[in-house]
């Protein structure tokens, strides 16, 4: 204890991991903070809180205030070194209410730091009576005619197997073609009763006439009466007439964007059955026909069969959606005659919405109110809009869009949660002389039309500038010509504020090349796969027409390859205005996985000062940083990074570009400790959790993803008829996705959260076994290179599911549940052996996963352990020391080379730089994010099935834990690194390294450096209120020094040996350390 250092001082106040949070729901929120002090061995030993209106002041705070009438709660000094997640224990916390706190502290010395700068935190509308508070009603509303646009057929509807095909007539008749004529035949089932019909076709500038069974039906996606169609056989027959000649046949230039053509696609339902009809090669065609041509009488054998010239909406066609959908603009005007103290704005919606206030965009939140399963729960966010309130005349506004709620999600098209787009807000504006003034969203809302005519977050986004009304979310405009808005009752699950960090722009990247292939076209190149969108600032005539296409890699024509994102259309259309002074495209509510994006239409030079890229994720606080002298290895850890950057915006998703995003839970679960080390990712996963949760069967299987889309569409592996819920390794994020957040971050109540989820989970698993051995189903260890039994692998986590659910309840003290599930964990342990461990440390299969599962996972005695390391070393030996796990077993085959002592061989995999390993996309593949294969491309394939080639995926990046821990020397010794455990190994000709943490308590660094002669250097900080094991690679602590002084006489710091007599221990309280280990002679 350092005697001349001053008294710790407490800074970075912290409420619900937030500086300043705004709209909490919480009843106790957690409280924390970090503490600023000089010397060695700084800790805290007793705390005192005070919460009280921040309208009070720093009165509450002042000398002889302990009976302050302001104080809503003081905890008194508690004897405690507790400095994170501390539970507010106080009265009930009122709505709308902004609250101040503040704390003071005891360091180790007795010496008191006084009171801390307080931190605020402000209270939501945690029911919903606070929406209908003041009597004024908050409404859910929404534009007039939602419901024809919502049951208008699309062609954009990415759901399999309804997957629309461009056709024209064969090439040899394509040419002397003025009018083309189109029939097939469907069949609809006896009983089908048509509810509802609905018919799109199109062939661009072309007049288009459509019959079904001879009679003319309307074609743009308006209802047709539904007893057009019958049981039986029927007859649907389209005229293309006008401007066809030069239509898409053979010898066509296919490198034009927009290829005309004929497409159709007609949607009858009856009680959620559908009968989808959509143009394709088996369609007939003529360019001639006669009488009764369009009628089932009609003879049409003798016509030629359709040629179609690819998928609508993938390129080369690359065209506008053909159903729009416009973003309806609601807008209220209202008037405010008092100077306003505050205002706050509460807005969410069923969709995605834009709020606005007197013309200026609300917050910089981008995709709210984020994804949730909307029936379980939606989420809404609180802004302060009181710099935004002006005295006299205003406009509140909103701007929907599909989203994940209406718009297509995954492959199985729109509507997955609701048709209807709907706007709820409140504004709430507080005057300086004490009155009110709430405005809410009713039926008294004005509704239209603007720029924005189409929007999905896979498809893309259309805006046609020329349609913007001028000045419609500003006060004064002549909306007499809109309709009034609609309210609706949609079945929703209760409001909840915000958890997860919003999704922000985080970072705007420049273009790195821009390059003109041909005319009108333009290749951009950002140097980095991203996510996002492109602005574009551009002048021309008004009218013109602009594409962008995404892409996240090159074929080898270097063309956009978009082949992998399947039926994501991720196609941008922008129409100028014609403003002669130029504008700027950048689209509002779609986002793309690209690193170059291609421009079709602009006419002339681009210059690259015109066009950036705008990068999107969670705001989450980036708290881990890594470094060392192997340029690929930092390559490595920059491609972790973005991967997670890229997949983390409302959840963790496995992929951000093709036509899936979902939330993934193997992939969640794999990555989570290494995500934790990246970012804060508390309140992010948090949220997710409660996605998961909301998902859980009955039975308690835990879904394959979250939010559980898949059941719903019957999803199922091996077709049992089973939820999409129950597979090995993904179900086991419900405990292992808590583990990693108590282990990185102390947060106990996410445990508290969970645990009765994970005992469903344990329940499902020994009710769907077999003496305790799970089946041969779910996804394995899914992308191995060498297959590993599924339910040797299913056995293994069911084993490792009891075994960590077991920790998670000693964690809360529930010593039953947790010796109960500790047996579990014995008893399934000794299923496993029976039925897949050998003599001399065999596991069955002999593939790297079940050597690294069995090994992890503790399913082997301790003198058949080393044997099996042995095993599993000799088998990546046989691979010419090349890896072949798949997403479940390579998280710990690092981490168990290294605990049994075959370091050399993880830094070989770690730095190996062939196919398959980590560093081949970084040396081969130009990579700059995470495959999903380990060759997604390959020197001598090109590029994987395209059915599932993802060039962002963070799954594999899951040996970052082992970077930081290993490399980096950085690993939790007790939750949240209360403890913290440096070991840095140094290794695969890497000779120096660095990495920083700030965890719960202060940033932890490390640095290290070992000279070729083998002299090691290592500087360690940590944070007050921080212990710390401090591992030295030599046996002999003799000529180790600290600070420059011999280790025996340093103050307070004794080596021990470790139990191997391999390294040296010495225990370390907070402060700076410098220690020396000479070369070994």
């Amino acid at each position: 204890m350092d005697e001349t250092a001053g008294p710790l001082r407490p800074h970075n106040l912290r409420t619900e991991t937030a500086k300043s949070p705004l709209g909490l729901d919480e009843p106790t929120p957690l409280l924390a903070w970090e503490l600023t002090g000089n010397g060695r061995s700084r800790a805290q030993r007793a705390y005192r809180i005070r919460l009280f209106p921040a309208a009070a002041g720093a009165e509450p705070l002042a000398d002889g205030a302990d009976a302050h009438p302001a104080v809503v709660w003081d905890s008194g000094e508690v004897t405690s070194d507790q400095s994170a997640g501390v539970t507010y224990a106080g009265p009930v916390l009122a709505a709308r209410e902004r609250y101040a706190w503040a704390v003071r502290v005891t360091d180790e010395a007795g010496r008191d730091s006084g009171w801390s700068e307080p931190a605020e935190f402000e209270m939501g509308l945690p029911a919903e009576a606070d929406w209908q508070a003041d009597g004024v009603q908050t409404r859910w509303i929404g534009a007039p005619g939602e419901d024809d646009l919502a049951d208008a057929v699309s062609l954009d509807y990415a759901g399999r197997p309804h997957r629309i095909q461009r056709v024209w007539l064969p090439g040899a008749l394509s040419s002397a073609a003025r009018t083309a004529y189109f029939r097939t035949r469907f069949e609809v089932p006896a009983g089908f009763d048509a509810e509802r019909v609905r018919l799109l076709a199109d062939a661009d500038e072309a007049r288009v006439r459509v019959y079904c069974n001879g009679r003319e039906v309307a074609a743009d996606g308006s209802p047709i009466e539904a007893n057009t169609i019958r049981s039986g056989t029927n007859v649907l027959a389209v005229a293309v007439e006008g401007n066809t000649e030069g239509r898409a046949g053979a010898g066509s230039d296919t490198s034009l964007v927009g290829l005309p053509g004929l497409v159709v696609r007609l949607d009858a339902e009856s009680g959620g059955n559908h009968v989808v009809v959509t143009s394709d090669d088996s369609w007939r065609c003529s360019q001639t026909a006669g009488d009764g041509w369009e009628t089932d009488g009609q003879d049409d054998s003798r016509w030629q069969l359709a040629q179609a010239f690819g998928l609508h909406g993938v390129a080369p066609h690359g065209r506008s959606p053909l159903s729009y959908r416009p973003s309806p603009c609601l807008r209220k005007e209202f008037r405010t005659d008092a100077p306003v103290r505050r205002a706050r704005l509460y807005a969410t919606a069923l969709g995605l919405y834009e709020a606005r206030l007197n013309g200026e965009r609300v917050g910089d939140h981008r995709f709210a109110p984020g994804w949730t399963d909307y029936a379980r729960r939606v989420p809404y966010q609180t802004y302060d809009v009181t710099d935004l309130v002006r005295s006299g005349d205003n406009v509140l506004a909103g701007v929907l869009a599909d989203g994940w709620y209406a718009g297509n999600v995954c492959w199985f098209g729109p509507f997955q949660y609701g048709r209807h787009r709907l706007f709820r807000a409140r504004l709430e504006v507080e005057h300086t002389d004490g009155t009110r003034t709430v405005v809410a969203t009713d039926e008294s809302w004005r509704a239209g039309e603007g720029a924005t005519r189409y929007a999905d977050l896979q498809n893309g986004e259309v805006v046609d500038a020329r349609l913007e009304p001028t000045g419609w979310d500003l006060p004064g405009f002549d909306d007499s010509a809109w309709q009034h808005a609609v309210a609706g009752s949609p079945t929703h699950g209760p409001l909840e504020a915000e958890v997860a960090p919003p999704i922000r722009v985080k970072e705007i990247l420049p273009a790195v090349t821009v390059t003109s292939p041909r005319s009108g076209v333009h290749l951009v190149d950002f140097g980095q796969n991203l996510v996002g969108w492109v602005r574009l600032r551009v002048r021309g005539q008004a009218g013109t027409r602009l594409l962008l296409r995404h892409a996240e890699v090159l074929d080898h024509r270097g063309e956009l390859y978009v082949e992998a994102l399947r039926d994501a259309r991720a196609t941008d259309e922008y129409v100028l205005r014609g403003d002669p002074d130029g504008e700027v495209f950048e689209p509002r509510f779609t986002v793309h996985g690209f690193r170059y994006a291609e421009i079709v239409g602009l006419q002339g030079d681009l210059d690259p000062a015109d066009v950036q890229a705008k990068v999107v994720f969670a705001d989450m606080e980036q708290i881990g940083t890594f470094e060392c002298s192997d340029p690929r290895l930092n390559q490595l850890q920059h491609n972790i990074v973005w991967g997670q950057r890229g997949n983390f915006l409302s959840v963790p998703t496995d992929c951000p570009q093709r036509d899936e995003r979902l939330g993934w839970t193997g992939d969640a679960q794999v990555f989570a400790s290494t995500a934790a080390y990246n970012y804060d990712v508390r309140s992010f996963l948090r949220k997710w959790l409660r996605d998961l949760r909301d998902g859980q069967q009955p039975d308690g299987g835990v879904p394959h993803v979250a939010p559980d889309v898949l059941s719903p569409q019957s999803f199922q592996m091996g077709g049992d008829g089973r939820a999409a819920a129950g597979a090995a390794g993904w179900g086991d994020a419900i405990e292992i996705v808590p583990w990693e957040l108590l282990r990185a971050y102390g947060d106990r109540r996410v445990v508290a959260e969970n645990l009765a989820a994970v005992g469903s989970w344990l329940d499902y698993l020994e009710s769907h076994s077999t003496d305790l051995v799970r089946p041969a189903e779910g996804f394995a260890d899914w992308l191995a290179p060498t297959p590993t039994p599924a339910d040797l692998v299913a056995t293994a986590f069911f084993a490792y599911a009891a075994r960590v659910a077991a920790k998670l309840a000693a964690e809360l003290d529930r010593s039953d549940d947790a010796a109960r599930w500790e047996k579990l964990y014995e008893q399934v342990r000794a299923a496993f052996r029976a039925r897949y461990v050998r003599g001399g440390g065999r596991v069955e299969s002999g593939t790297q996963t079940s050597y690294v599962l069995a090994l992890h996972f503790g399913l082997l005695e301790p003198a058949e352990e080393p044997l099996a390391a042995r095993h599993l070393v000799e088998e990546i030996a046989s691979r010419n020391w090349h890896l072949a796990t798949g997403f479940l077993g390579t998280p710990y085959l690092l981490p168990v080379l290294s605990r049994f002592g075959f370091e050399d061989v993880a830094f070989r995999l770690l730095t190996q730089d062939t196919f398959p390993s980590w560093l081949y996309p970084v040396v081969h593949g130009d990579a700059t994010t995470m495959w999903e294969r380990w060759d997604s491309w390959s020197d001598s394939r090109g590029f994987q099935d395209p059915g599932m080639t993802s060039f962002n995926h963070y799954a594999y990046g899951a040996v970052g834990e082992w970077i930081y821990q290993t490399l980096g020397g950085i690993a939790p010794g007790e939750p949240g690194y209360r403890k913290v455990v440096v070991r840095p190994r140094a290794g695969g000709d890497v000779s120096w390294a660095r990495a920083s943490l700030r965890t719960p308590y202060g940033k932890v660094s490390t640095r290290w450096r070992q000279t070729p002669e083998g002299a090691f250097t290592l500087e360690v900080t940590l944070p007050p209120n921080v212990t710390g094991e401090v591992w030295l690679p030599t046996a002999d602590a003799s000529g180790v020094t600290e600070g420059g002084e011999p280790l025996a006489a340093a103050d307070g710091l004794a080596a021990e040996p470790s139990t191997d007599g391999r390294e040296t221990l010495v225990r370390v309280g907070s402060g700076s350390y410098t220690f020396q280990v000479p070369a070994m002679t």
